[in-house]
């Protein structure tokens, strides 16, 4: 049974994940002829519900080996490396259907630089677990300090360096540059530095805490100068929100960093703790993205006050959404942007396609393997419970 954990682990995660993706897909594969807005309202939610179980389907494989073979310590370990490049190898079929525009190179590369960013983000966050002690004492203490210490090193600068490390991150081209620079001026927003990412989808970030600004290759091959100054217009006023603005984004921070505390809560408070961290978990991102909507709006507005030709802002708006399959309409405070119907609207553009009905906010397996990870987790903390006993 040991050896073979990890290939067995690996297919598992592979399959469970390709299978239940491929049958989430068939509403959409029924209406691939109907208009965009109505394929992505299909889309999006099968899209959140693999991203979601990229780690609840290795968390339930893991959860599953720590309840069976208990004393077998370093296999619950052995199965959740394995699951996890498993869970991404069977997402591929799901990226390949609905972007197949995107090499399948590519695609490989996007799912390695994804393994890396997320087991340096777990590997820190599990570890803190694994050595966090059973009671509230100066080692449980200094290990918390030491998680924060090092979100502070990842939000100042330590994203762009490892970005930078594994080639995702490059000096932005001559004509980026420019149009940055242009549109810095007009706006008088300084920034410190704009990158060009490689990524297949076209989108676009801005970094308030290193006041760095992010361009997918696929955004300049999509759209013409003038849209890309109305999108970094967007970009750089979000370099102009307070410094309580920025610090409210950091609430999401909340929503996992209680659970290093996982021990000495369960062995202190029981199985109360377990339904506390619970909350925390599902509760913070709603205020997040309320707080989020607010300042993507207030960023709407400044681009449109500072676009070239009315409408520009709009048309960029529109193509981005078609192109990436997002919906026009999302479920009722599950997103962190306004709706694009409503932000068009507000642009003074009135959309040459109906209002499409709310997509959902995640497809049927996410939640499948979203409720396994949490029924087995309270199974598991009960029986914590008893071992402390």
């Amino acid at each position: 049974m040991d050896g073979l954990t990890i290939p067995a682990a690996f297919l598992l995660a592979a399959g469970v994940t390709s299978v239940t993706n491929w049958l989430a897909l068939i509403p959409w594969r029924r209406n691939r002829d109907k208009h965009w807005s109505e394929q992505a309202r299909l889309v999006h939610p099968v899209v959140m519900a693999a991203r979601s179980n990229l780690w609840t389907i290795p968390a339930v494989l893991v959860l599953i080996v720590l309840l069976q073979w208990p004393d077998s310590s370093p296999l619950w370990l052995f199965t959740g490396i394995a699951a996890v490049p498993g869970a991404y190898a069977g997402t591929l079929p799901l990226d390949r259907e609905l972007f197949p525009r995107i090499a399948l190179r590519e695609l490989l590369r996007q799912v390695v630089i994804g393994i890396l960013f997320r087991f340096l983000i777990w590997f820190v966050f599990l570890g803190a677990i694994v050595l966090m002690p059973d009671e509230f004492n100066q080692l449980a203490l200094t290990i918390g300090a030491t998680v924060l210490v090092l979100w502070v090193v990842w939000l100042r600068g330590g994203v762009t360096w490892l970005g930078r490390m594994l080639g995702l991150f490059q000096p932005a081209p001559e004509r980026l540059k420019k149009i940055v620079a242009d549109v810095s001026a007009r706006m008088n927003v300084p920034y410190r530095e704009v990158l060009l990412m490689r990524f297949p989808t076209a989108q676009a970030f801005a970094l308030p805490n290193t006041r760095q600004l992010l361009f997918t290759e696929r955004i300049l091959e999509l759209l013409t100068d003038e849209e890309v100054a109305a999108i970094c217009a967007h970009e750089l006023a979000h370099l102009t929100e307070s410094r309580a603005a920025r610090y409210s984004r950091s609430i999401q921070l909340l929503a996992f960093l209680p659970w290093i505390f996982f021990n000495p809560l369960i062995y202190k408070f029981g199985v109360f703790a377990f339904y506390g961290l619970l909350l925390i978990t599902l509760g913070v991102p709603r205020v997040f993205r309320g707080l989020s909507r607010k300042l993507e709006s207030r960023a709407d507005a400044m681009a449109m006050a500072n676009e070239g030709d009315a409408g520009t802002y709009a048309r960029a708006l529109a193509r981005l959404y078609e192109d990436n399959l997002l919906p026009a309409v999302t479920a009722k405070n599950r997103s962190t942007h306004p709706h694009l119907y409503d932000r068009l609207l507000a642009a003074g553009v009135t959309p040459d396609f109906p209002r499409p009905a709310a997509s959902k906010s995640m497809a049927w397996h996410g939640h499948v393997f979203a409720g396994l990870v949490g029924l087995l987790f309270a199974f598991f903390t009960i029986r914590l419970m008893h071992w402390s006993i």
